[in-house]
């Protein structure tokens, strides 16, 4: 078997060179002509909420997806919430302390 030579080359781009030879903008990977809903077409914040009341009873309540339990979930997750507030938290342990003591007073 007779070995063959190859030569690779590689050109290297400055820190200042490169943008002016290289498309940084985001034009490259989707064109204006090629986005999937135009602006006129989205749905404002006004007409989602009219869209939720219409459908809020056809939404699951439980479930992982399209039900009430995950815009809780997800909407908590992005506005910081999580878990129970220590002020709920108080006010099931009274309701237990308050359900302990009725089952002692009715034995």
């Amino acid at each position: 078997m007779a070995k063959q030579e190859v030569t690779l080359s590689k050109q290297v781009y400055g820190k200042i060179s490169y943008p002016k030879i290289v498309n940084t903008e985001f034009s490259e990977l989707v064109s204006v002509e090629e986005t999937p809903l135009e602006l006129e077409d989205q749905m404002t914040v006004a007409e989602f909420f009219a869209e939720y009341d219409r459908l809020f009873f056809d939404i699951p309540r439980n479930g992982q997806n399209g039900s009430h339990e995950e815009l809780v979930r997800r909407s908590s997750s992005y506005i910081g919430v999580t878990g129970q507030s220590d002020e709920i938290q108080s006010l099931l342990d009274e309701i237990n302390d308050l359900r302990i003591q009725l089952l002692t007073a009715q034995q």
